[in-house]
This record gives structure tokens, sequence and C-alpha cells, in this order.
């Protein structure tokens, strides 16, 4: 393993800048955080001008307290595991124990940021240099997060192609206006993972097609600096190929980073079954809540808005309410919602918090390097 990871990943590709790339995270994070508060207002207003509060109200002082407490738990239960998978990972590729405790801050780093940008594009990018500034070497960070991200993927798609068959009909008539963003996503989701899968076994074959698509951009304007972004995408598919080995190493761990993404959708996917017995309901089957569940995620998982903002909301509505009567859909999709995404954004971003203050105070009791006297004479 270690001569395998001899050369380092190149930081062009995946490592962020301290100064500049701070301050323009901030800015990327303040704007998506305004423009999520937006669509989440404009999405209540539209769903709340048919429901009063106090309908509202009434429904969610009948939840079963108990069923509740399972789709907190259930939305933690996944949380952790974004940590468990990072830390499987890294286990096996650095030399160096790193406690289970850290790894799992910086998973809850990854979902602050994927929730607060858009298509959570800041996530990995500031886990990356949060394991950097808490002494993770980049080559080991880079390929641990590489490796986490394609076995979610694969997860993303795998669930949803499952169950569909056993639940297309349920599926089909009410996705509606939803279907063209489950196919949407489908499609973005299978081309990454052929991608990933060419870029990681087929070196030779993945860059020309990159440089296809890159002198196509780039006839078209989109692309300004083709060599640069061919490059960047060079130096991603060297780490793809160290990825491949790592698994051909040790076969294992793709299945266990499987097994613990198909955990941790699971979790996810579940939780607006717990708020479905919470309203002491029972005539449908947790199946055909993860079924649905899982199909809204493919569809707007992919779609550039902070935390897909909106989307989720109204997705909500239009899948489940032949499972939820009309008094109550909408009081589920507030809890659902709350459970599995404004819990653990609050939650992720007090962790982060922790996480950045802890470091400053390390980097304050680290005495900075000294120059030797000659230098500095000079």
């Amino acid at each position: 393993m270690d001569e395998m990871m001899n050369e380092k990943a190149p930081q062009s590709a995946t490592t962020p800048d301290n100064g500049d790339n701070k301050k323009s995270s901030k800015r990327l994070r303040v704007g998506s955080m305004l423009l999520m508060l937006v669509l989440i207002a404009v999405t209540l207003y539209v769903i709340f001008r048919d429901t009063s509060i106090s309908e509202i109200w009434s429904a969610l002082q009948s939840c079963d307290p108990l069923w509740l407490a399972g789709a907190f738990g259930a939305s933690l239960f996944a949380s952790l595991m974004f940590g468990v998978a990072l830390h499987l990972a890294l286990r096996v590729l650095y030399g160096k124990r790193i406690p289970l405790m850290r790894n799992i801050g910086f998973g809850f780093i990854g979902q602050y940021y994927t929730a607060v940008t858009p298509a959570g594009v800041a996530g990995q990018p500031m886990q990356l240099y949060y394991m950097l500034a808490y002494g993770v070497d980049v080559s080991y960070a880079s390929l641990s997060l590489l490796l986490v991200n394609a076995a979610h993927q694969l997860v993303v798609l795998l669930i949803p192609t499952v169950l569909f068959p056993f639940r297309a009909r349920l599926i089909l008539d009410n996705l509606g206006g939803f279907l063209w963003l489950f196919i949407l996503g489908s499609l973005i989701n299978i081309a990454l993972i052929l991608f990933l899968l060419f870029a990681m076994f087929s070196k030779n074959f993945a860059e020309r097609i990159v440089h296809k698509v890159i002198r196509l951009l780039t006839k078209i304007r989109i692309v300004k600096d083709p060599e640069k972004i061919e490059k960047r995408v060079s130096d991603q598919i060297e780490l793809y190929q160290q990825g491949a080995q790592v698994f051909r190493a040790h076969k294992w761990l793709l299945f266990a980073e499987l097994g613990c993404y198909i955990l941790l959708l699971g979790s996810q996917f579940v939780i607006p079954y717990f708020i479905y017995r919470a309203f002491h309901l029972s005539a449908f089957g947790m199946v055909d809540f993860i079924a649905l569940q899982s199909v809204l995620y493919l569809a707007v998982c992919f779609l550039p808005i902070p935390g897909s903002a909106g989307a989720s909301e109204s997705g909500f509505v239009k899948l489940f309410r032949v499972l939820f009567h009309s008094g109550i859909i909408v009081p589920a999709m507030l809890l659902s919602r709350v459970a599995s995404f404004y819990f653990i954004l609050i939650l992720s971003g007090l962790v982060s918090l922790a996480m950045q203050l802890i470091l400053s105070y390390r980097q304050k009791r680290t005495p900075k390097p000294t120059q030797p006297e000659a230098e500095i004479e000079q």
C-alpha cells in the first residue's frame, strides 16, 4: 500500500487553497443559505395557503412520540455512518490511526457544507480542507473521499433500481411531473458511475472521452482554459486508478463501504415510514416508503439548489399524498423534512463549529517555527 501511495495525489485536483478559497467558500455559503431560505419560504407559502396552522398543530399533537423518536434516531444513525464509512477507508489507507470520533466529525463537516451549497459542491472540498488541517496526508485524504463517494453513487442508484420492479405501479402513478427529474437524475448518476468505472479500469479510454468533451465545450465557449481543465481531470483519473488498486488489494473494503451506504441511505429513506406510523397509520409497508423516498432522492439530489430546498418538500407532498390522507400530508412533510434535513443541518453546523474551534485552539498552542538567525539577519 505504501508503494502504491508514494506518488502524492495532485493537490490541484482536489485541495482547496487557504486564503482566497476560504473567502469564496464563505461567500458561496452565505449566498446559498439566503437562496435556500427564499426557496423554503416560497415553498411553505404555496403549501400552507390551503392548510391552516391550527389543522397542522392538531395533527402534530396526535403523533406517537416513540415513532417520532425513531425517525430522528434513524436520521442521526445515517449521519454517523458517513463518518464510519470514512473511518474504514482511512484505516486501510493510512498508517496512522485516526480516532473514530474525529472521522465522524469530518463526516458532519461534509454534510453541513453539502447542505448549504448548490448541489453540495463544497461538501468534499471542505472535508478535505479540514482533514489536511488536522494532519491527514493529502494523498490518503483525497483517496479516502474518492472511495466513499464511489460507494455513495453506486448505492444511490442501486436501491431504487432493486425496488422499482416491485413497486413500479406505486412509483409511476405518483411521480407525475417529477418523472422527468427522476429520469434526469438516473441518467446523470449512471453517467457518473460509468465515468468512475472507466477512470478506474480503463484510463486511456476515459482520457479520450474527456478530451473530446472538453474540446466540444471549448468550441461552444463554455470552457476557456482547456489545458488546465484536462490537467485537473487527468489528475483525478490518476486518483481513480489508485482507488481501483485499493479495491483490488482489499476486496472486502468495497463490500464494507457499500454496506455502510446501504445502511446509511436505507436509514434516511425509512424516515417517512416512521412519520407515517407516528400518525397511527399502517395500511402501507416500509418497502413502499423506501421505494418512493429513494426515487425522490435520486430525482432531486443533482439539482443546483442548496439542500434541494423546495423540490424535496413539493416532491414529498406529490409522491406520498396517496399514502397519507390529505389532512396530514403537510404535517407529515414538515416532520419528515425536519428529521431528515433541518435536524442534521443544525447538528452538523454545531459539529463543524466545534471542529473549527478545536483547530483554532491547536493552531494557537502550536509554536510557529523560527527562522535561523542568519536568515533573520539577512
